[in-house]
Formats: C-alpha cells, sequence, structure tokens
C-alpha cells in the first residue's frame, strides 16, 4: 500500500477570482419551497424538509468568474494505490475522490470528467461534475466544492497510513474531517467522516457523498429499498414504489427517463446500506456505509435534449452520468439538528462488486439486489466498517503532516473562542495561526483590539462575517467610538440585510456612503431598494455603482435591474459604455439580448441567438436562452402575420421552432 503526493494533469478552465458582492438577496434555491405528498409520506418522514434553511451563502462570496477555455493544469493530488485499487484525491477542489480504478480488471469504477470546467450549480455557483464529492452543512454542493481542503497524512497504530482532509464549515459552524485508507490486504477504499459542533449551541447538519458513475443504457442502479421519494423539477415530492412506480418503466435505468429527476430510495432501518451499479455483465461499483446514511438517491439528467446538453456543458460530446449519494437523511430536501458539541462519525466502503448479469439485469427486482447483498456480505462483511470505525478512532486526536493549507477561516474562529473564553471543539485537526492570511487580518484586529480597519473604497471588499458573535464584536466596537467608517457601516449593513432587517440595513448603507461614496453599499442598497419593490431607485443605484467601479459583477446585476425596471434602451446604453471586457461577458450579452427584444430589435436578436450567447454561468433549471428564442420567434410571427402573441402561439411556436441545441438546458 501507497500513499503519495503527485501532480495531476487536467485539461482545466480557469475558475477566476471571486465575486466581491454580497449574497444579501432571497433565497433562490429551487428546493426553497418544497410540497410533498401527504398521502404517501408520512408526518414523520417530512418532519424536517424545509427545517433549517439558511438565508443566503454568506459569509462566503461567490464564484463565478470562471471561464470556458480549457488549458492543462497541474494539480496536486493524493494518490492511494494498493494491489487491488488506484484511487486519486483532488485536495485542491474540495477533496474530489477524482478516480477509483480497479486495477485486477484495469475499469474505472466512476466517473472521471475528462475535463475540470465549472458551472453554475452550487452553492457558491461553480461546481464540476465527475468522482465523489463530500457535501456538507446546506442543501446544494457544498461551499469548499471547488477550494482546497486542509490536508494531512496520519499514521495508525499499525503503520497504515491514511489521507486525511477537512475544513471549517462557516454557516453551521462545523468542523468536519474526510479521511481515506487503503490497506494492503482490501479491495475496498475505506473512508472515515467525523463532523464536529464546534461550538456549544444548537445547529444544523447536511451530508451527502455524491459518487458519479458511468451513464449507459446496461448500467443499472440497484438499491435494497422497494420505495423512493421522487422529485422533480415541477412535480410535488412523493413516495413511488421502485423499480417500476406504475407506469411501466424500469427507473433503476437512467436511460428509460426523458426528463431530470431525483430519487431518493427508502431503505428498511435494518438493512445494510449500500448501492451498486452493475453493467450487462454483472460488474460495476459498490458503495456501503455503516448505518449513519439512511439514505441513497439516483439523480439523472434524463434523455431530453435539454439534459444531453447539460451533459456536453459540463464535460465533452458524447460523455455522459448519474450520480448515485449516500445521505444522513432520508432526502436532500432536509437539515438535521445537531445539538451542542455533538459528533457524527461513520464509515463508508467503495469497491467493486460481480455478480450474475442476468440476474443484476433481470426483471426480478428482489434477485436481483439479494445478489448484491449476498455477495456484498462474502467480499466485505458488514461487520468489518464497524471495526474500520473503531481503528480510526485511534487518530481522531492525532495530527498529522501537512501537506497542503485550506482557508483561515477555522483558525480565526478558533482565536475568537479563545479570546472569548469559549472552546473551539474539533479534536486533534490542526486549524493553525499559520493558515490565516489576507482575508482574516481585518476580523483579527476586530477581536484583538477592539476595530475593524477601513479599507481602500476603490478596491472590492475581501471577506465577510455574519454570526451573531462577530455582530457583536462590530456594533460594540462602533458603540465605543470606533470602526465609524465607510467600511464598518458597509460591513454592519451586510450583517443586518442578512437578517431582513432591510430598513436598518439601508441606513448603515446610507451612513456608508455618507462616510465615502463607495460602488459597494451603492450596490447592497439597489439591491435592498428592489427587494421593497422600487425597482427604479434599484437600477439607478447599480447603474451608478457600476460607472464608479467598472467590475464584472456589478454590470451583471445592473443590466439585470434594467431589465427588470422596463428600461431596454437605457440597458444597451449602460452597455455600450462598458469596456470591452464587460461587454463580452456572457451574462451581459444574454441581458443585452433581451433589451433588444423588447426593443423590436428582431433581425439583430436573430443573428445574436443563432450564433450563440455562452452562458458560463447557466443555472440547473434555467431555460432563459431557450426561453428568448421562443419569445422571438412568437414576437416575429405575430408581427409579421398580424395574429395575437398568445398562448396559442406560444404552443405553435414551440412545435414549429424548437430552440438550436446550444440554447436549451431545459430539464423537463
Amino acid at each position: 500500500m501507497s500513499l503519495r503526493f503527485a501532480a495531476y494533469t487536467i485539461p482545466s478552465a480557469t475558475l477566476g477570482g471571486e465575486n466581491p458582492l454580497p449574497d444579501i438577496q432571497t433565497e433562490r434555491d429551487l428546493h426553497s419551497n418544497i410540497q410533498y405528498d401527504e398521502n404517501t409520506i408520512t408526518a414523520e418522514e417530512a418532519r424536517y424538509m424545509g427545517w433549517g434553511k439558511v438565508n443566503g451563502i454568506l459569509p462566503y462570496t461567490i464564484q463565478d468568474n470562471y471561464d470556458r477555455k480549457k488549458k492543462d493544469k497541474q494539480w496536486k493530488a493524493a494518490i492511494l494505490e494498493n494491489d487491488y485499487l488506484k484511487a486519486v484525491f483532488l485536495p485542491e477542489l474540495g477533496g474530489r475522490l477524482w478516480t477509483l480504478v480497479d486495477k485486477r480488471t484495469g475499469k474505472a469504477l466512476l466517473h472521471q470528467n475528462p475535463v475540470f470546467q465549472p458551472a453554475n450549480l452550487a452553492l457558491r455557483n461553480a461546481w464540476f461534475s465527475g468522482g465523489v464529492e463530500w457535501n456538507i452543512g446546506i442543501i446544494g454542493h457544498h461551499p469548499y466544492t471547488c477550494s482546497p481542503l486542509h490536508t494531512e497524512v496520519v499514521r495508525m497504530k499499525d503503520g497504515t497510513e491514511v489521507l486525511r482532509m477537512y475544513e471549517y464549515e462557516r454557516v453551521r459552524g462545523l468542523s468536519y474531517r474526510v479521511e481515506a485508507a487503503l490497506p494492503e490486504d482490501s479491495d475496498k477504499l475505506i473512508m472515515h467522516m467525523r463532523i464536529e459542533n464546534t461550538e456549544m449551541k444548537d445547529t444544523a447538519v447536511y451530508w451527502w457523498s455524491n459518487i458519479a458513475v458511468e451513464e449507459a443504457p446496461d448500467v443499472r442502479v440497484l438499491v435494497p429499498a422497494h420505495k423512493a421519494f421522487q422529485f422533480g423539477y415541477k412535480a410535488k415530492l412523493s413516495k413511488i414504489n421502485v423499480p417500476d412506480s406504475g407506469d411501466g418503466i424500469d427507473l433503476s435505468h437512467s436511460t428509460n427517463l426523458d426528463h431530470a429527476m431525483d430519487f431518493f430510495f427508502d431503505i428498511p432501518k435494518a438493512q445494510r446500506k449500500w448501492v451498486a451499479t452493475p453493467d450487462k455483465t454483472g460488474y460495476g461499483l459498490v458503495q456501503t456505509s455503516t448505518d449513519e446514511l439512511i439514505s441513497r438517491k439516483l439523480f439523472l439528467w434524463g434523455m431530453g435534449p435539454g439534459g444531453r446538453n447539460w451533459q456536453t456543458f459540463l464535460a465533452a460530446p458524447g460523455r455522459g452520468y448519474i450520480e448515485v449519494q449516500a445521505g444522513l437523511a432520508h432526502t436532500q430536501l432536509e437539515h438535521l439538528p445537531m445539538k451542542p458539541g455533538q459528533v457524527i462519525e461513520w464509515c463508508e466502503a467503495y469497491g467493486a462488486i460481480q455478480i450474475d448479469g442476468g440476474v443484476a439485469q433481470g426483471k426480478d427486482w428482489d434477485a436481483a439486489i439479494g445478489a448484491v447483498d449476498e455477495q456484498l456480505e462474502a467480499d466485505f462483511p458488514r461487520q468489518k466498517l464497524e471495526d474500520w470505525r473503531e481503528k480510526f478512532g485511534e487518530i481522531d486526536g492525532v495530527k498529522g503532516e501537512r501537506k497542503l493549507y485550506g482557508s483561515g477561516w477555522g483558525a480565526l474562529e478558533a482565536e475568537r473562542m479563545k479570546v472569548q473564553g469559549q472552546e473551539f471543539l474539533s479534536q486533534g485537526l490542526d486549524y493553525s495561526s499559520k493558515t490565516l492570511r489576507e482575508a482574516q487580518k481585518g476580523w483579527l484586529k476586530l477581536l484583538h483590539e477592539g476595530e475593524l480597519p477601513c479599507e481602500d473604497a476603490s478596491k472590492p471588499p475581501m471577506s465577510y462575517q455574519v454570526s451573531d458573535a462577530w455582530m457583536k464584536l462590530l456594533t460594540g466596537s462602533m458603540d465605543a467610538g470606533k470602526s465609524r467608517h465607510w467600511y464598518g457601516y458597509y460591513q454592519l449593513g451586510v450583517m443586518l440585510a442578512y437578517r431582513s432587517r432591510r430598513q436598518e440595513a439601508l441606513e448603515a448603507f446610507e451612513k456608508s456612503l455618507s462616510c465615502q461614496q463607495n460602488a459597494w453599499a451603492l450596490r447592497c442598497k439597489g439591491v435592498l431598494l428592489n427587494l421593497e419593490g422600487d425597482k427604479q431607485a434599484a437600477a439607478d443605484c447599480l447603474c451608478q455603482a457600476v460607472r464608479m467601479a467598472p467590475h464584472r459583477a456589478l454590470a451583471i446585476e445592473a443590466c439585470r435591474l434594467l431589465n427588470d425596471a422596463g428600461r431596454p434602451e437605457d440597458l444597451l446604453k449602460l452597455v455600450d459604455e462598458l469596456p470591452e471586457r464587460l461587454r463580452r461577458v456572457g451574462r451581459v450579452q444574454a441581458l443585452r439580448a433581451d433589451a433588444l427584444l423588447k426593443l423590436d430589435k428582431l433581425d439583430e436578436l436573430n443573428t445574436i441567438l443563432k450564433r450563440g450567447i455562452q452562458l458560463n454561468d447557466v443555472r440547473e433549471g434555467e431555460i432563459s436562452l431557450s426561453e428568448l428564442w421562443f419569445r422571438m420567434n412568437c414576437r416575429r410571427i405575430s408581427l409579421a402575420e398580424g395574429i395575437p402573441d398568445d398562448e396559442a402561439l406560444r404552443v405553435r411556436v414551440e412545435k414549429e421552432c424548437p430552440p438550436p441545441a446550444h440554447l436549451d438546458f431545459r430539464m423537463h
């Protein structure tokens, strides 16, 4: 067995710098308003659905400045290898398990994306497909999915080397670790996860291990369950039978389904927890865990044109994957309560399984899942993961040999709690002061000297804090006559806006502007005015802000607000004033295209749409480009034929004028 670190080259898009604008808008998650079928889902099963939601992604900033120009890049990789398996982890990208190869067959057990291509699917926007992703904290792809984790090598008492990756999750106040071992005699990769509530107060927790496997007609998803919670992009959550919900379609084969869908399998409590993806020969990946991960999920993009376009957009033409996931709750629509100082930990195992191909693909569901259950127990007994749980317990309090630094936010929080006479609960993890960086320095000064430094208003803000503890420190500083400058009031405004105390937040931003005119408080003022319904004043604020600081994010928001305010001519004028680098931004081009439609400049719009608008940050579920196409054609036919632009015409256009593939991201 070996654990080594090496460069790993992937054709990669540039992630780019972070968006400095704080997320103070209302929640926009497509999972934010879940309805469930009370006839099939019990009140107990729905107990935590919708509970524990947060008001945005603050204190994190948004990662939306990536491109689609891929060049070879060397990433730091941690490689675990023995005679059976080779596992490659990417600590710089959320600790992603990027590849897992069965050396006995030479086959890849996971979907390995041939490129690194971020897209707008995560909590902080940037996300990429492939491998196994570790999701913690909040519903969605986690905040560090495109960020480095602290990385160490730890040795067990018997000499087994363990890869440890960890971070501090800022929204929930959780410290989490992902540990991996591959003993010499094991044909399964052993994973250990531990989540700690770092403070003595209640919080919420969420976890899903997100496993990407190749999609193919003969790949079948087997889970030891006969029921599943089904969630689509239009219908309410309901519980159905599996694998045939009653419509004659076998949902365990993703290629049978046209549209994007989620299925959360309801595994009986006493049943061993696993998911397997055998092909026509009965060979494929199996993942199993201790009982803490009670559920397994299947996500598929669907075989419709939108789903196929998404697959290409995330990877390359001809590539397709599905996700099979393992989570702490029944569904991904839930957060669970976590008590003060509580620890949740479990083990998982990943490897190959071989069963009879005819049984794996046969119509007898019980025979198929029974075959996996039996073979898995023979290959890797259920008790073995419990034994590994105890072995990993040996190193819970052991600090390892540092290989890579993550963020400094855990170190800052540990320092705050130390200063305030509290204990930061994170057994054995090294949140060293060496990890503190420029983004933490101002907050460190507030903590130790009682004053937040005044930053240069011409430069974008670097970071935010929104917790009660940090708000108390800032307001205490202001009460003492300190931090009363544009930046102090700006940060206070962000904290108040996060709490939906909009009038107080507006007053703070006005004080910031009275201290010194700055684009950042103007922008936040505009966002809040828009939330209050004053679209015209909001648009004016954003236009003024982007003229003061021609920043990509400000340009996009200004154009969007002008569009919403019904000012297409002003939008075109603003775009003409922008620097060329901002006029080329895909989102700016799309908003300009919408303005052209409102002004009936249809020929120019048609040329633009046929040429294509590259929306690097098209959102999951977003259909703005195809919608623009349909609206343009409805308007064109309405004017040409002198007929109403109504629902009947829309139905006709959808049949006669399908959108070009590069515009079609519809998931239903």
